[in-house]
């Protein structure tokens, strides 16, 4: 079954490309559904055509139920659009969309304002000061930008104003503004230098990847399941046709035999044995119906996002055959093409390298943490006083008072214990993401090869069961003929 499986998956590429063909949006409105991804381009896993519709049997249906005959085409597109387990799923891809946003807005300008109001009183000690107490009232104003660099450092620009008033005799200007502007910087020039601040962002980006196939595989593992419910739905038709006919059959031989009893050539023997057959036969037709009408629940609950009670009156009706196109599916002699069609495109494989690519940035970032923290810290200011505040703010741009600093900061935790138990783990992490990709390979490669062999062994099974179904018939023909001749009995 699960080698059958893989196949499907190889047959499905025409379907899933024209089904789901329009791309995840990574951001959307609220009450817009995003759709699937497109499957992967220049599959050379071309489907068979879709069969025609073939009338089925005749079945009866449940009084004033709607009859919804479907292709498995059809049954496909209705699940894209209706599976609730996939409208849940579709979601995964904007959600992880929307972290790589929010890991690329730590880099956007931060905006700081404030404002506060001081009230200073000190003790004079000056002989001169008529003022036992020097009072100082300070109203203050000040906004700021702030920024991360993606080279690992950060910038800022603070603008500050200050109105002062006091009763000190000796200040010149009172009441009196200040203002300055302030230019501050700070750079890595060890840890965290280059582009170490993008992992984030790196991050997110493989976890989008992953959502995609994750996304991919939901899409995929819910279009074979629903296949697989259409071919069994298929055949319970198939099978419940061929019961009935059964029952048909045993009751043409349950008259007969009671013809027979009348015309005293038979024995009550054989009517128990005939009427034995009948039930026999009618049994198996209502297990043949449980079945069918068990399937055909079991797909309507893929396609059809409703409750139960809508669904009782529908009855589904498959109007493809399951030997339709059989020709077309492939041989052992395409297991090197096939394999390296899953080995290329399978959405777990995606994932799996989207997790591989995260935990190998896990082990440059935790590397980078056991260096050395050094910094390049500078600092440029331009102060003014004056009594107006349109002329302090000239003062201001005059460089009326303008100071400079730089200098190093650095930093270290001695024996770096924590930063290379984090090296450490990150890099076993990556190994073991490592070993899970090609453990996932290897059971591709399986896959592809038992499904071929399946496909292989069922197409025999195949061609032994007609050349069975056309000796039968030709036996059956024989006993018609014997039957005519009297030679024979019912």
């Amino acid at each position: 079954m699960e080698g059958t499986i893989v196949i499907r998956r190889l047959l499905l590429g025409l379907c899933l490309s024209a089904l789901v063909a329009a791309p995840l949006a990574h951001a959307g409105d609220d009450d817009k559904l995003p759709g699937p991804p497109a499957g992967p381009a220049g599959d050379p896993a071309a489907p068979m055509d879709a069969p025609g519709p073939v009338e089925p049997p005749p079945a009866p249906a449940a009084a004033g139920a709607h009859v919804m005959r479907l292709s498995l085409r059809d049954a496909l597109q209705k699940g894209v659009g209706g599976n609730l387990g996939l409208l849940e799923s579709s979601y995964e891809t904007p959600i992880a969309w929307q972290g790589r946003e929010a890991a690329d807005a730590s880099f956007d300008y931060l905006l700081t304002a404030g404002f506060s109001v001081s009230h200073i009183e000190t003790p004079s000690t000056n002989v001169f000061s008529s003022a036992g107490v020097s009072v100082q009232n300070t109203v203050n104003a000040q906004v700021g930008v702030t920024r991360r660099l993606r080279s690992g450092g950060s910038i800022s620009l603070l603008y500050r104003a200050d109105r002062i008033s006091t009763n000190n005799p000796f200040a010149t200007v009172d009441p009196g503004y200040q203002q300055g502007l302030y230019v501050e910087m700070s750079y890595p020039l060890l840890r965290g230098a280059g582009d170490i601040a993008l992992a984030d962002i790196r991050r997110a980006q493989n976890g989008v990847v992953a959502a995609r196939a994750g996304y991919s595989v939901q899409v995929e593992t819910t279009l074979l399941g629903i296949e697989e419910t259409y071919w069994e739905l298929v055949y319970a038709e198939a099978n419940l046709d061929a019961r009935r006919k059964a029952e048909e059959v045993a009751r043409e031989l349950l008259d007969d035999a009671n013809s027979r009893l009348d015309a005293e050539v038979g024995t009550p023997l054989d009517v128990a044995e005939a009427r034995a057959g009948v039930e026999r036969r009618r049994s198996e037709v209502l297990a043949a119906e449980n079945l069918r009408e068990t399937l055909a629940d079991q797909l309507l609950s893929l396609i059809v996002p409703f409750g139960p009670t809508v669904r009782q009156a529908i009855r589904v009706v498959p109007t493809d055959r399951a030997d339709a196109g059989i020709a077309n599916l492939p041989t052992r002699a395409d297991e090197k093409r096939y394999v390296g069609v899953a080995l290329q495109g399978r959405p777990e494989l995606l994932a799996s390298r989207a997790e591989l690519a995260s935990a190998g940035i896990d082990v440059v970032v935790a590397k980078d943490a056991i260096r050395p923290q050094l910094d390049v810290i500078g600092r440029v200011a331009s102060d003014g006083l004056n009594s107006a505040f349109g002329d302090s703010i000239g003062d201001v741009l005059a460089g009326e008072a303008t100071t400079a600093t730089i200098g190093l900061e650095f930093s270290l935790y001695i024996g770096q214990r924590a930063a290379r138990a984090n090296w450490l783990s990150a890099a076993w992490r990556r190994r073991q993401a490592l070993l899970r990709r090609k453990e996932l390979e290897n059971q591709i490669v399986v896959e592809v090869r038992s499904a071929l062999r399946d496909l292989d062994t069922a197409r025999g099974q195949l061609a032994a069961g007609q050349s069975e179904v056309a000796a039968g018939e030709e036996a059956l023909e024989g006993e018609r003929l014997r039957l005519d001749q009297g030679k024979s009995t019912p």
